[in-house]
């Protein structure tokens, strides 16, 4: 097996040198260094035209090869936006079907672990926690993957071209993003739909469709999961993407759907591993998402606001969940202590949000129409309030 997988490697290398740079081995001295890395954790590596593919000894070397080419259908030629990402020593971090969100040493100190070890199968990047990461599971098609329908690779890393690539080669992207956004916004092309969350979500989920890799017509999705479907719904998004990715032909598959490419030879995803999750961590990301251990708030009503009295206090750090049970967007202000509203961002009908925020500090919900819809004073322990 160790001379098969060094003839495949071999062979693989030579027909794509200018892509992959040798064959999955332990990790260089000097990335260690550069990167800073937990070497108690991390003990896999494979440079990508440059780009580190970093990940523990359980995971398979298909996956690096797989994340690899992944990358090069994603960027063509597009050497820039890599080279942008790795002098800001991000690296991807592949996780094993054993592993967690928050077994990965840049994600280990996210908090509460069991909400985001049963939520996040994938990460993006940003400057304090540099590693973008992804399930092997999902890279490689094993059975029990909890996101066939689509490839979280592709999400994941899209965030990255965008957060940390394009936005330091043309600092006038992120704003031509947010305005292309807007209007999507006012035209509801994604209402209720995570592309409609944030300009970075938008832009992440519409590089999804751009692959031909999204889910469709669910509660997070509308019917566009195709690029041809992009083009016709949101002709501006699709615009911004083909600037930065280009058109063409490439399309995503799973591994099992398409032809065996060669960095795959070998690979037979009837040998792989069964992904699931723990009875205990299921259970443990269910009360945290009933919000057991939040405190439930009322939504008073406006009359009752008493300015003078409730910004005269602020407490120690908490969250305030806000759950959207009406069927109209509601919009969050936060109010300073001068009285004056800042908004802080809008919720879809049915969409939950935490925010961080002090005790005592008050927060007003404003309808579709901008009426006031009622306010909130967070308490002194983490907190919930059901708007209905």
């Amino acid at each position: 097996m160790i001379f098969l997988r060094s003839f495949i490697g071999a062979a693989f290398f030579a027909l794509t040198a200018s892509v992959f740079s040798g064959e999955v081995t332990s990790i260089p001295e000097s990335e260690k260094e550069r990167l800073e890395l937990n070497t108690e954790f991390y003990q896999k590596y494979l440079s990508f035209r440059g780009f580190p593919i970093v990940a523990s000894e359980k995971v398979s070397d298909y996956a690096f090869y797989e994340a690899a080419y992944l990358m090069e259908k994603m960027l063509g030629d597009r050497q820039d936006l890599l080279d942008a990402m790795t002098e800001q020593k991000i690296r991807l971090a592949i996780m094993a079907p054993s592993e967690h969100t928050t077994d990965i040493p840049e994600h280990s100190d996210l908090e509460p672990k069991s909400y985001w070890d049963r939520r996040a199968r994938g990460l993006g990047a940003t400057k304090i926690r540099p590693a973008v990461s992804v399930g092997e599971e999902n890279l490689l098609g094993y059975r029990g993957d909890p996101y066939a329908a689509e490839s979280i690779f592709v999400h994941e890393f899209a965030h990255v071209i965008h957060e940390m690539g394009i936005r330091n080669i043309d600092p006038g992207f992120q704003k031509r993003l947010e305005l292309v956004f807007g209007r999507a916004a006012l035209k509801g092309l994604w209402r209720g739909k995570y592309a409609g969350t944030n300009p970075s979500e938008y832009w992440a989920e519409g590089v999804q469709s751009w692959f031909d890799t999204n889910r469709e017509n669910d509660f997070d999705h509308n019917h566009v999961n195709t690029r041809e479907e992009l083009k016709e719904h949101d002709p501006e998004l699709a615009s911004l993407i083909e600037e930065f990715l280009g058109d063409g032909q490439w399309r995503y598959k799973k591994p099992a759907d398409r032809e065996q490419a060669l960095h795959l030879t070998g690979f037979d995803v009837n040998d792989s591993p069964t992904f699931e999750w723990s009875e205990e961590l299921v259970a443990a990301y269910e009360a945290i998402e009933r919000g057991d251990d939040y405190d439930s708030l009322p939504l008073a009503p406006m009359t009752q606001f008493d300015r003078d009295t409730i910004l005269s206090a602020s407490g120690p750090a908490v969250k305030l969940r806000l759950e959207n049970q009406t069927k109209q967007r509601i919009s969050f202000f936060w109010i300073g202590y001068d009285g004056n509203r800042r908004h802080y961002g809008d919720l879809d009908p049915g969409r939950k949000f935490t925010q961080r925020t002090y005790g005592s500090h008050v927060w007003v919900i404003v309808d579709e129409n901008g009426g006031d819809y009622g306010w909130i004073q967070a308490s002194d322990t983490d907190c919930r309030v059901v708007i209905e």
